[in-house]
């Protein structure tokens, strides 16, 4: 939760219990980053069946990850990645990324990647188009008022 709150504004932080249901449902989809005996960074996610429409609905924050994943889904959905101030800017988020991402593929039938980012995170943005995503939908105000969220996806 350190990193949680470490990496977002309070207002979009997800708490502890879908912190707790994420690892309880899927503990292979959350990875941790220790650099020296310290935890700076994680990533988490979920797979779900892939649907060409893009329900904005599903990426609410705070869901329960028990209420949509299963393994014999086709679409990885990354729905968290934190890395703490003092480590970022060392590609430390695209370590995390990248083997989430190959462990994902090798053991799970995914045809694709979805993940949602702020219009204001350029950095992630551009990790994430340079991975080949592009953008498929926005959801107006889901970050906050004049902040939308940008659906991007990868068909592999």
């Amino acid at each position: 939760m350190r990193i949680e709150h470490g990496s977002f504004d309070a207002h979009i932080c997800e708490s502890s219990s879908v912190f707790l249901n994420r690892i309880d449902t899927f503990q292979e989809g959350v990875l941790v980053l220790e650099i020296s005996g310290d935890v700076c960074g994680y990533i988490s996610s979920e797979i779900w069946d892939y649907s060409e429409e893009i329900v904005d609905n599903r990426f609410n924050l705070n869901h329960m990850i028990s209420d949509i994943h299963t393994t014999a889904g086709s679409e990885l959905y990354i729905s968290s990645i934190g890395i703490l101030k003092e480590y970022r800017g060392k590609g430390y988020g695209k370590l995390l990324f990248s083997e989430l991402s190959c462990r994902m593929i090798e053991r799970y039938r995914i045809s694709s990647m979805i993940l949602i980012v702020s219009t204001k995170w350029d950095a992630a943005r551009q990790i994430y188009e340079k991975a080949g995503f592009k953008e498929v939908h926005r959801i107006p105000g889901f970050f906050r008022e004049g902040e939308e969220g940008i659906i991007m996806r990868r068909h592999l």
